[in-house]
């Protein structure tokens, strides 16, 4: 009854909801791809691949260790769903290599778009990341007794409490679930509270963790862009940071020299951003700009940006935070200072890099603390943004000790993904003999 109430709703809002996918399509052109997958044309591609859907680009990258794993080490194919498209560009460039692994759009939550997706995908089983958990997806494959596992499971406090408000759907699709491997005891502990079977619970830790970090750099992409002296890189943005970091960078002491860059979470802000670094006053340059050989800019607007000793880089293109994080000597991690939750900061303090984050870390609630009690990231707010990052800019013992700190965490922490995969192994046997 429950999922017949939700579906009925689901469809009356359908309408409405096609009607806006038209339009995004009519004014983004990135919109048309994949259009008829968000209703379950999925391509066909791999043969009875595991699907694993990762709606967004952080869940994306802390997946990535265990994607790769299930290709290498269980010599399965994988199909990769997302729903945003910064998610398939970020696919694209992570699997591009791999003739195993192939990506495209998850459908609406709805019965017949799941059926015909499953039909056409066939999938050994689908895992799904985080806290992904579709009513009718997962009624869809329990009816056709696909397994169906949702990994490196996290459930914060405000979640639960949504969740708990509607337990007359939550309880049915949780149980439907074949198994939920959780990152921590608290999530656990969460998701049992709200009405997930006890023995269907494990906390394996979280593959955020066993992130993959090359050890070989492109020093090109940041040689150019990034002069001597320090830099401060503010990684995955969102609105309303932007104007404070200028600003703090602009009141710094003036014997602290170098490169602020920003690069914000979602590229049709860029060009907001870019306003914003207009209006700061400061000497400023797009990193589309110097990548295409100075295209459109004076070589006079290069010395001003090269010579001045307080200057901001805009990174426009997408996929070099990695990058920019190998050449920060501070980190800043955005979503924290605005109320968004916070992003990944495992991946700048992997690279040993001292982190800054703002109070709203609710994304990585146990992240966060576990960096903080490490002495591996320190959490400011707008008020002490400016005293902390100075500090830090002209410390560079405390920069070393705060990097060194987060690395080790880090480094003790992985091994989530060996224990995913027992899980998923003993999931998929257990279906082959029902």
């Amino acid at each position: 009854m429950a999922l017949f109430v939700y579906t009925c709703l689901y469809y009356l809002v359908l309408p409405i909801g096609f009607v806006f996918h038209l339009l995004f399509v009519w004014r983004r052109a990135e919109f048309r791809r994949g259009f008829w997958q968000r209703y379950g044309w999925l391509p066909q591609k791999q043969h009875q691949p595991v699907l694993v859907h990762a709606a967004s680009v952080g869940e994306l990258n802390a997946i990535a260790p265990l994607i790769e794993a299930i290709v290498s080490q269980l010599k399965l194919p994988v199909l990769v769903t997302t729903t945003s498209v910064t998610a398939q560009e970020r696919c694209q460039q992570l699997f591009t290599d791999h003739d195993r692994v192939s990506w495209c759009y998850l459908p609406i939550d709805l019965g017949v778009a799941n059926w015909l997706m499953l039909r056409r995908v066939n999938p050994r089983a689908v895992l799904l990341v985080e806290t992904e958990l579709w009513p009718n997806l997962i009624a869809t494959c329990a009816a056709k007794k696909t397994p169906i596992i949702l990994v490196n499971g996290r459930l914060s406090e405000r979640s639960a409490k949504a969740y708990s408000r509607i337990s007359w759907l939550v309880v049915p699709m949780l149980e439907k679930l074949t198994r939920l491997l959780v990152q921590d005891q608290a999530a656990a502990e969460r998701f049992i509270d709200i009405g997930a079977q006890t023995s269907k619970v494990s906390v394996l830790g979280s593959l955020k963790y066993d992130l993959a970090i090359n050890d070989v750099s492109d020093l090109n992409i940041t040689s150019q862009a990034v002069p001597e002296g320090l830099c401060w890189v503010c990684g995955s943005t969102r609105s309303g940071e932007e104007a404070s970091l200028l600003q703090v960078w602009a009141q710094l002491p003036q014997h602290i020299k170098g490169t602020l860059v920003l690069v914000p979470r979602h590229p049709q802000r860029f060009d907001e951003v870019a306003d914003l670094c207009k209006q700061s006053g400061l000497p400023w340059l797009r990193y589309s700009q110097i990548n295409s050989q100075c295209e459109g800019i004076s070589g006079a607007s290069i010395d001003a940006y090269n010579g001045h000793s307080r200057r901001v880089l805009l990174v426009d293109s997408m996929g070099l935070l990695m990058q920019f994080y190998r050449r920060a000597d501070v980190v800043f991690v955005g979503g924290s200072l605005a109320n968004t939750g916070g992003h990944n900061p495992l991946e700048a303090a992997a690279l040993g890099k001292p982190v800054l984050m703002g109070p709203n870390c609710f994304n990585f609630v146990q992240v966060c603390d576990s960096l903080e009690q490490a002495n591996g990231l320190r959490v400011t707010t707008h008020a002490h943004l400016l005293t902390d990052i100075a500090q830090l800019l002209t410390d560079q013992a405390l920069r070393h000790a705060m990097g060194a700190a987060g690395a080790a965490l880090v480094s003790a922490k992985k091994g989530a993904v060996e224990r995913h995969l027992v899980a998923i192994t003993a999931a998929l046997e257990k279906a082959l003999d029902e």
